[in-house]
């Protein structure tokens, strides 16, 4: 099953999204800040990343994408970039970037043409 990593510093969204994630088949861990998500990533090495940008500032966000593009453990793993701040269409290190407020379907579309589908296996032996 594929395993998400949820990075959302608003309960209330990282929670409704993780659920939403869950129901749909997804095996889903999350955090609420950036140093955490850090070491959520080195530990579980999730098949993706959810990283909220603006976790509580963008500087934040930058700051995971930089961590983590340094670490040769966990460079790989695709992350997707949520934001309500206008953003580029792109970020170095990213999959994609999806504007807060989002359409979960579409969310929903880029991760499955990411990762795949949730009962895809694991590729890592993890």
């Amino acid at each position: 099953m594929r395993l998400l990593l949820v990075v959302e510093d608003d309960y209330d969204t990282r929670v409704t999204l993780a659920a939403v994630l869950a129901e749909t088949g997804y095996s889903v861990c999350d955090s609420g800040d950036a140093p955490s998500a850090l070491g959520k990533l080195r530990s579980l090495l999730p098949d993706l990343v959810l990283l909220d940008y603006g976790l509580p500032s963008p500087r934040e966000g930058e700051g995971f994408l930089r961590a983590k593009s340094r670490d040769a453990l966990v460079a790989s793993i695709p992350v997707i970039v949520m934001s309500a701040y206008v953003l580029p269409a792109t970020i170095d290190g990213t999959v994609a970037v999806i504007q807060k407020p989002f359409d979960v379907e579409r969310l929903l579309d880029v991760i499955r043409g990411t990762v795949g589908p949730p009962e895809s296996p694991r590729t890592d032996a993890a």
